[in-house]
């Protein structure tokens, strides 16, 4: 039988000769999934024997990656933020980058905001990644996982199910801050947000088709922002009014390029608010933030 040195190396030149990014570290990650075993005691065993049925996943895995399916919907899942998210083509794979989303909003409900009991949208929620993490450190908010998505929103029911925040997290269907609409009679006020956190979709129309494989393999509706990349998002502030309170904040992720966009959007639905735009891993304008007010002494 080939050990687990071999079966690595060979795994390795399977993804590369494929062009596949990062293949030596995605080689590391099929190994560990298969053999079920941390990363590194993938080099601690080294002289560690493969049995056919390992080497057949892995094979299997590789095939599916020869087709550029993404390697988090072979697996079901992706971490984020040190958990687990449950994935399926229904939704889009949560980036590495986004986790600083999760950073900046935990900060802005510390830091920023008056009362403990915040209330918090997720709009665009997907998987609910966001949405999961905000319930899991801010224990005593309410979060409302906003999707139009009804296949999304059962991935999101799982993973919220499954990380224990259901008391916590409202699921609702329909197109951005209108889902809201739902839990109130029409009779009734609406739903009031402390913090509007939004991970839309932002990507112009036309560079869809040049987009990396993976990513084409993932819910179109998740990624294409219309022919500028901000019509989702313009929506989304056509509807805030509506919902944020007089001290509210709201949170976006774009393209660096969108930033001036986005303060023209602000300055015509929030012309009182302040504005102020925080930098990615990469050091790149990509996230915007809107804050309408301070809390009144």
């Amino acid at each position: 039988m080939p050990i687990l040195r071999e079966v690595l190396q060979q795994t390795h030149r399977s993804l590369e000769s494929l062009d596949i990014p990062d293949a030596r570290l995605e080689a590391e990650v099929v190994v560990m999934n298969v053999l079920r075993m941390p990363r590194h005691e993938i080099f601690v065993q080294q002289e560690r024997e493969i049995t056919p049925q390992q080497e057949k996943d892995i094979s299997g895995i590789v095939d599916r990656r020869r087709q550029r399916e993404p390697l988090a919907y072979i697996f079901g899942y992706k971490e984020f933020y040190g958990i687990n998210i449950a994935v399926t083509p229904d939704v889009l794979i949560p980036r590495p980058e986004t986790e600083a989303m999760v950073e900046h909003a935990l900060f802005m409900a510390l830091m920023g905001m008056e009362t403990p009991q915040l209330v918090i949208a997720d709009v665009g929620t997907g998987a609910g990644a966001i949405a999961i993490n905000l319930a899991i450190h801010l224990p005593a908010a309410h979060i409302y996982a906003l999707d139009n998505s009804e296949a999304a929103l059962k991935v999101a029911a799982y993973n919220v199910q499954s990380h224990n925040v259901a008391d916590r997290i409202t699921l609702c269907y329909g197109d951005l801050l209108e889902a809201l609409n739902q839990l109130t009679d029409s009779a009734e006020p609406p739903v009031m947000l402390d913090l509007i956190v939004a991970n839309l979709p932002y990507i112009p129309s036309q560079r869809i088709p040049t987009l990396q494989p993976e990513v084409q393999r993932e819910p179109k509706a998740a990624l294409d922002g219309g022919e500028d990349g901000m019509e989702v998002i313009s929506r989304l502030f056509s509807q805030a009014g509506k919902h944020l309170k007089e001290t509210g904040m709201i949170l976006l992720e774009l393209d660096p390029d969108q930033v001036p966009a986005a303060r023209e959007l602000a300055d015509k639905y929030f012309p009182e608010a302040e504005t102020s735009v925080e930098q990615d891993l990469s050091h790149l304008d990509r996230f915007f933030i809107v804050n309408r007010g301070p809390a009144e002494e």
